[in-house]
């Protein structure tokens, strides 16, 4: 993973959102404000979580992972947000399921091969209970960032 995808800027630590709309909302705008993003963003994730959702049901805490398409992405960038409280999220692959979800890591690509290969570091760190213990205990972003970059450390 390129350690300058994870800013602390983008590390939300105990935010509080009502659902996953109000989630998408907040993130666009951050993540516009700090030109991340297109303006076609927010409409893009929200359509393409609709579509495809992007909750994976890990023990010992479902994640989401959502994305936007490459052209609503201005540079790359990994957004990563631990809620104050979960909210309710539909399954990748099974829309009918779904999870409380209270990690949310929002990919910015614009190379898939780049997404391919995160994806599965992160899916196998999600796996990983002392990890996801340590993710709930961070204090800061700094923290966070660190344990984050660290994913590269321990798989490679």
């Amino acid at each position: 993973m390129k350690s300058n995808m994870i800013q602390e800027e983008l590390i939300q630590l105990d935010m509080e959102v009502e659902n996953q709309e109000e989630f998408f909302q907040k993130m666009a705008d951050k993540l516009k404000t700090l030109s991340y993003v297109e303006d076609s963003f927010y409409k893009a994730i929200k359509e393409r979580e609709e579509e495809y959702p992007t909750a994976i049901p890990m023990s010992p805490y479902p994640v989401a992972i959502p994305h936007a398409d490459k052209e609503h992405i201005k540079r790359p960038f990994i957004a990563f947000t631990r809620l104050k409280t979960p909210i309710v999220w539909k399954e990748m692959g099974n829309e009918e399921s779904e999870h409380l979800v209270r990690f949310i890591m929002i990919l910015g690509f614009v190379q898939e091969i780049e997404y391919l290969e995160l994806l599965q570091e992160l899916i196998a760190q999600f796996q990983d209970e002392e990890f996801m213990e340590h993710l709930c205990q961070v204090e800061n972003k700094e923290q966070c960032k660190k344990l984050l970059l660290n994913i590269e450390e321990i798989l490679s």
